[in-house]
């Protein structure tokens, strides 16, 4: 208790050593953030349940959905729906799948709001047309159905700092952790001394 209590008071007397750190560690995330381009999404949630004899729940499809959504077979899928030599990586980048419950949502974003929606609907598309086949299932009735709930046909603006609230708090607590391990190996070192004296 008494090591904490001492490190307690040289942190006060030291406050700037922590912030010092953590400031200039923000500092690099801030300024990528504040140059990054203007991005856009457009989205789509649906509610997603099964018409094939399969043991599968709704809220099973769901879930498992939007790990199947990442995979290179349903990308490269879309990909060809949408056409235009759209390639995987522009799907990759573009596509966000993510579910609650038996709800999927697609949130396609991009620099430019052209081809967003083209993309959206090309994602839905291929998950009516291929159904459970997506899962596997090759057993005969292999459609899903698929209900729409809400969506975002305008493209509209995404704050690109929501986004990165995290990664600036963990750089801040990073730089506030060297400062912590600075100001603590520097109080060691002064007591050291002070006992040889």
């Amino acid at each position: 208790m008494d090591d904490f209590s001492r490190l307690a008071r040289i942190v006060r007397q030291q406050w700037w050593a922590l912030m010092v750190p953590a400031l200039v560690l923000m500092a690099t995330a801030i300024v990528p953030i504040a140059q990054a381009p203007e991005r856009f999404a457009v989205s789509q949630t649906i509610l997603l349940t099964n018409r094939a004899p399969m043991n599968d729940t709704g809220d099973t499809l769901a879930y498992d959905f939007p790990a199947i959504s990442r995979s290179a077979r349903y990308r490269q899928a879309v990909a060809d729906v949408v056409g235009n030599e759209t390639t995987v990586a522009v799907i990759t980048a573009a596509l966000d799948v993510r579910n609650q419950d038996r709800a999927v949502t697609f949130t396609v974003t991009g620099v430019r709001p052209e081809g967003l929606l083209a993309i959206r609907n090309a994602a839905v598309a291929v998950l009516a047309r291929d159904g459970t086949l997506l899962w596997g299932n090759t057993s005969g009735q292999t459609t899903v159905n698929i209900a729409p709930l809400d969506q975002q046909d305008d493209p509209v603006r995404v704050s690109v700092w929501r986004d990165r609230i995290a990664s600036l708090f963990l750089r801040a607590m990073a730089g506030a952790l060297v400062g912590l391990l600075v100001i603590t190996f520097r109080g060691r070192k002064g007591e050291e001394a002070h006992a040889h004296e």
